[in-house]
């Protein structure tokens, strides 16, 4: 038997310890001001992290630029969860791949530039397989309203943000927005998990969103990004809570609790709103989903209290344009809407949008409305329809205390009783089978979204004071 030589032994051993050794050495910078950071940044390693010594910040701009891996991501954090703060002129930029952020807290000023953390350090160097987490940013908001900037940005592609608190942007500007072209990705797949969404005031025009993944003049394609498990509280920016425009997209999971507008699938194809929960205590402009373009699913919600109408309905289904523009008002074709439950709405509409100046006049076609629950228990009809419901197949839908005669049909009208469940969604008593959101339908607790270590600070209440506001004008709703 021939054995190894000892220099090929020495090889394998040398090569079985490269991974251990490179643990073993990886650097913690613990860093107190601009200048150490700069430094310990420059030549960070995988398995590298950079702490942000505890206290205030003020005025500090960041760029954090490294290269880790998968087992060996490059981390910056702060010193003690809460007790880092950024204030004044600050902002934070990543570029790179395998970056970790965690535990910031930017309060008492506003972003210098576009952004207040964004996932690029310029076109061409963006972040990918990076993760923000933790993150809390608290009525940083420029005092001017008119002078438009976001709270997050996400470039690239397999980007996460999760388990962060953003309330009380003020300003113009969605407060997340998934920025998407073919320089900087398209195909994006992030993930938006976990996060509290806290009140925004009404901004009063458009520019309100809380989240906005891509935008118009790249709709066509896919982001197929998830958002999922996240609260959106008193989130009334405006319309749009959240604006759909791409495809590929998946919303799941998500609570709405008194948040004026709608989750609304603006542009794109091919999106599913799954397992949502939708809760307006009767709030004016309480909405749930607006539906627009091909391929959406809209399954498994649960919608209760919802004060909103024509664009903010709980369900609202438009009618669209003959050769719409990227930014015009696409059919709604080949839509699922099923297994939904509804109770105590304001309006379940069809052909919202119908105008036949604007050419809003194309109805929905090759769709399904099947396996719903509508229940009102004031006896009151929320259904209403403008336009042709030709293109909509109705089956398996139950409405009590009866069905609206407004349909075409394919809905039972019947006395329905409800009993709260486990999870504190009303279901129906005895249960119905395959109508309506499942009676397992779960809502994530509020304290399992964002931190534990910083206060939710409740639905905005006071009057907000937004600066000069912006001239109307009204486009892209």
């Amino acid at each position: 038997m021939q054995f190894p030589s000892r220099r090929l032994s020495a090889s394998l051993i040398l090569a079985a310890t490269l991974p251990l050794a490179a643990s073993c050495h990886a650097a913690s910078h613990l860093v107190h001001d601009a200048g150490e950071f700069a430094i310990a940044a420059a030549a960070l390693q995988p398995g590298d992290e950079v702490v942000l010594a505890n206290g205030t910040w003020t005025d500090v701009r960041l760029l954090f630029k490294a290269n880790g891996t998968a087992a060996a991501p490059v981390t910056l954090r702060a010193q003690t969860p809460g007790q880092v703060i950024l204030s004044g002129q600050s902002d934070l930029r990543l570029a790179g791949e395998y970056l970790h952020v965690a535990d910031l807290v930017f309060r008492e000023g506003f972003t210098p530039g576009d952004a207040v953390v964004a996932f690029r350090e310029s076109s061409k160097a963006v972040a990918r397989h990076s993760r923000v987490t933790g993150l809390v940013i608290d009525d940083y908001s420029n005092p001017d309203s008119g002078d438009q900037d976001q709270w997050v940005m996400l470039y690239g592609a397999f980007n996460r943000l999760d388990h962060s608190q953003l309330r009380g942007k003020t300003n113009a500007g969605p407060t997340v927005v998934v920025v998407r072209d073919a320089t900087q990705g398209l195909d994006n797949q992030h993930r938006i998990d976990h996060n509290w969404f806290g009140p925004r005031p009404e901004l009063g025009v458009n520019g309100g969103e809380t989240l906005r993944v891509g935008a118009s003049d790249a709709s066509l394609s896919d982001s197929n990004s998830t958002v999922e498990f996240n609260w959106f509280e008193g989130c009334d920016g405006e319309t749009e809570i959240v604006s759909n425009k791409s495809g590929g997209n998946t919303y799941r999971g998500n609570v709405f609790y008194r948040s004026a507008g709608a989750l609304t699938l603006r542009h794109g194809n091919g999106n599913r709103v799954i397992d949502n929960v939708f809760i307006g205590d009767g709030k004016a402009g309480t909405g749930g989903v607006r539906v627009i373009n091909a391929r959406q699913l809209v399954s498994n919600n649960y919608f209760q209290g919802l004060a909103g109408s024509s664009n903010r309905a709980a369900l609202a289904v438009m009618h669209g344009q003959a050769d719409a523009a990227l930014s015009g008002y696409s059919p709604v074709v080949d839509a699922d809407l099923e297994r939904n439950t509804f109770v105590d709405i304001a309006k379940l509409s069809f052909g919202v949008g119908y105008n036949e100046q604007s050419g809003v006049v194309v109805p929905p076609s090759s769709s399904r409305f099947s396996g719903n629950l509508v229940v009102n228990r004031n006896g009151k009809d929320p259904v209403t329809v403008n336009g042709n419901l030709a293109g909509v197949a109705f089956s398996g839908n139950l409405q009590s205390p009866q069905a609206s005669t407004a349909l075409p049909g394919g809905v039972d009208g019947a006395q329905v009783a409800l009993a709260q469940s486990p999870t504190g969604l009303w279901i129906p008593s005895p249960a119905l089978g395959d109508i309506g959101a499942a009676p397992s339908l779960a809502v994530i607790p509020r304290d399992d979204t964002g931190v534990s270590w910083y206060p939710k600070q409740g639905e905005w209440t006071e009057a907000a004071t937004v600066g000069h506001r912006l001239p109307a004008n009204g486009a892209d709703r």
